[in-house]
């Protein structure tokens, strides 16, 4: 497998401090992962009581709160994977294995190599709009104080995000300060998502793989050739539902807290583009919820890829099977094979599953909101 094989994934763990290489994902640099933490808790409750000064002004309550929200998220991510770093360095070096032995035939490694690229425009566009974030928060703030410069003579400051920090940001002393940290608040938001997010791209593509590998196998062989094809196939189906298992069993409660406030943070974040005017913050915003929509987009394609996968399975040994010639008690069996295929795997957040559907309820229910914070408005 070629160089580009977890690239993504493997820097995005070492940025956050993790140490990919370890079966049990140890924390290789915890005091900079508690630098992390500690500049998105920094920022959140400064966020929080900014925004519940004036409760008035729903611009900056929506602002602050889908950013509050964010933080929060990742901070609950971080956590979580902490909490089951063991667990995810398992199956992530249990899915290398399987893939590695895999590979050694040409047809099994030229599928690997497919799904990876496919995992990789998924993992690519997420990272790459996290970093757009990043930039838009340095970058905005800078510009408009640098044209206001040039037409007025004076530099007027302007911090990446809108909260009370306990320095004064006029003052030219503490500037600098809350700037740096304010963007070091928005990176460690967006590195933090993108290790978990692009994480569990590619734990999804790779036990898709598992999946598919069963198809190649009911072609390459004759499921009517004895006990051994169909122990061979049961035992391999079984690992496939146990790595799927375990996937969802690890990425439940991010899914679930995720998509119980997805709405609430879509609806504020396009609030703000209900409304007229420019400020340094609409770049950050404007980045902000293409980031959010692709990272709530790609779980739930995830979830809904994985569960058509392995629904796939039920399709293709009903289409491989010989059934004139297996004798009775062989056709038994492998019909129930067919139907254990026909419970699909899925990523459960404890009271949804996570798939194209869900997508939708949570873009129509953003919607809603919106509606009612316009109504607010007026």
């Amino acid at each position: 497998m070629d160089a580009s094989y977890f690239a993504v994934q493997r820097r995005a763990l070492e940025i956050v401090g993790f140490d990919p290489s370890n079966p049990q994902l140890s924390l290789k640099h915890p005091i900079w992962a508690g630098i992390l933490v500690l500049s998105l808790v920094s920022h959140n409750w400064p966020m929080v009581v900014y925004a519940l000064q004036d409760l008035s002004d729903l611009t900056r309550l929506t602002d602050n709160f889908a950013v509050f929200m964010q933080g929060s998220q990742s901070t609950f991510k971080f956590l979580v994977m902490m909490a089951k770093r063991r667990r995810i360095g398992s199956l992530i070096h249990r899915l290398h294995e399987l893939n590695q032995a895999a590979s050694a035939t040409p047809n099994h490694l030229e599928m690997i190599e497919r799904e990876n690229q496919l995992d990789r425009y998924v993992a690519r566009s997420f990272r790459n709009a996290a970093y757009g974030v990043i930039c838009a928060s340095a970058i905005a703030p800078m510009l408009l104080g640098l044209w206001g410069y040039v037409e007025t003579g004076v530099f007027t400051p302007t911090t990446p995000m809108e909260f009370n920090f306990w320095l004064d940001e006029r003052n030219p002393h503490f500037y600098w300060p809350i700037y740096v940290w304010g963007v070091l608040g928005v990176a460690a938001a967006a590195w933090l998502a993108i290790a978990t997010d692009t994480l569990f791209s590619w734990l999804t593509h790779n036990v898709v793989i598992q999946f598919q590998l069963l198809e190649l196998v009911l072609e390459e062989k004759h499921l009517d050739g004895g006990d051994s094809r169909l122990t061979e196939f049961v035992s391999r189906h079984r690992i496939a539902l146990d790595l799927s298992k375990e996937l969802s069993s690890i990425f439940g409660e991010i899914v679930f807290v995720k998509y119980m406030l997805s709405y609430l943070q879509l609806c504020m974040l396009a609030f703000r583009f209900s409304r007229s005017g420019w400020s340094a913050q609409v770049p950050f915003r404007a980045t902000f919820l293409v980031a959010i929509i692709i990272q709530l987009s790609s779980y739930c394609y995830g979830g809904e890829y994985l569960k058509q996968q392995s629904l796939a399975i039920a399709h293709a040994v009903y289409g491989k099977c010989n059934w004139p010639e297996m004798t009775p008690k062989k056709r038994r069996l492998w019909q129930m094979v067919i139907m254990r295929a026909q419970r699909p795997a899925k990523i459960f957040g404890f009271m949804f599953d996570v798939d194209l559907p869900l997508l939708l309820w949570v873009i129509r229910t953003a919607g809603s909101f919106l509606a009612l914070l316009r109504t607010f408005e007026r």
